[in-house]
């Protein structure tokens, strides 16, 4: 009986994610090995950062559809700025502070201006991408920088690099919402925006700096995925934003209530993740791997709402 009840408490999508793990390993016997789970830890890395970023900005109630956007500009802004010859350390900087430069401009259009987060981020998607294509001439940039590489490489072939930064910022994000000022207004934002400026909060402040977060936290996934790449492409974040969004929702994140947590877009991103990369490793041909993707984060969004409506009934 203990054992049953322990079994209980385990999230829904964790189990989930222990069928496909079984049904891929079955499968295939190319998947349960120590290469393969490198490879989906580090698949899913960068997807962490940026679902991190979503994350928040969906607790705030709103959505940004820049993210995948500003990752390629923060990668391009950084392998340009290595490539004038700048330092590593200022390069990665310059591209940091792209993104929040851009999460600026959408919280202003956002916060201050009060568009609808659906068409103002949709606008400034199709902003950034503009200009990422002209910065680039429509080309991939490369660099050889050994000392940018290991931002997106392993230590001792084992540990990547990049789940050391989603790591600490999964904490950092988590820290934030749970304890400080930041966090609690956000939540606050999300669930009654109207009631939490009449108890005194600069709610139009807190919205606006919800974004400029995201840009920054989405800029550093894009820095990483470059150095991953060895190359800054002007469209490889295209997609990313709405497989953040998807992780977060899979992971409880509300649109309309304030109601969420980072640790639940864990089990999100892990889902995509293990989807994706069973796919490939099955063979999977690549024409259908994005209907079958989207069948399946359909089918696990919509169970997990039921969920919610019956946890709520029992309520």
């Amino acid at each position: 009986m203990k054992l049953l009840k322990t079994l209980s408490r385990i999230p829904n999508f964790l189990w989930i994610n222990l069928a496909m793990i079984i049904i891929f390993a079955m499968i295939s016997d190319r998947y349960m090995t120590v290469h393969n789970m490198i490879n989906i830890l580090q698949q899913g890395s960068v997807l962490l950062i940026v679902s991190a970023a979503m994350t928040m900005v969906i607790l705030s109630e709103g959505l940004d559809l820049t993210l995948g956007a500003v990752m390629t500009m923060a990668g391009i802004v950084s392998v340009l700025a290595l490539r004038a010859g700048w330092s590593v350390p200022m390069a990665v900087i310059f591209g940091i502070l792209s993104g929040a430069f851009m999460g600026a401009l959408t919280g202003t259009l956002v916060a201050i201006y009060k568009m609808p987060p659906f068409i103002a981020t949709l606008g400034m998607q199709g902003v950034i991408y503009g200009f990422t294509l002209a910065f680039t001439n429509s080309a991939a940039i490369f660099t050889s920088n050994p000392d940018f590489i290991v931002l997106g490489s392993k230590i001792g072939n084992y540990i990547p690099v990049a789940a050391i930064f989603a790591a600490i910022i999964f904490v950092a994000v988590w820290a934030i919402l749970h304890h400080t000022k930041f966090g609690r207004y956000t939540v606050a934002i999300g669930g009654n925006e109207a009631g939490t400026r009449l108890s005194g909060v600069n709610t139009t402040f807190w919205k606006w700096f919800v974004y400029v977060f995201a840009g920054i936290v989405s800029a550093i996934g894009g820095i990483i995925l470059a150095a991953r790449l060895e190359a800054a492409d002007p469209i490889v974040g295209v997609g990313w934003e709405f497989d953040a969004i998807a992780a977060t929702i899979l992971g409880g994140t509300s649109f309309t209530k304030g109601k969420g947590d980072v640790s639940g877009t864990v089990l999100g991103v892990l889902l995509i993740t293990v989807l994706r990369n069973g796919m490939n490793v099955v063979g999977t041909p690549t024409i259908w791997q994005p209907a079958l993707t989207g069948t399946i984060i359909i089918f696990a969004i919509a169970f997990q709402v039921w969920m919610s409506m019956r946890e709520d009934a029992r309520r």
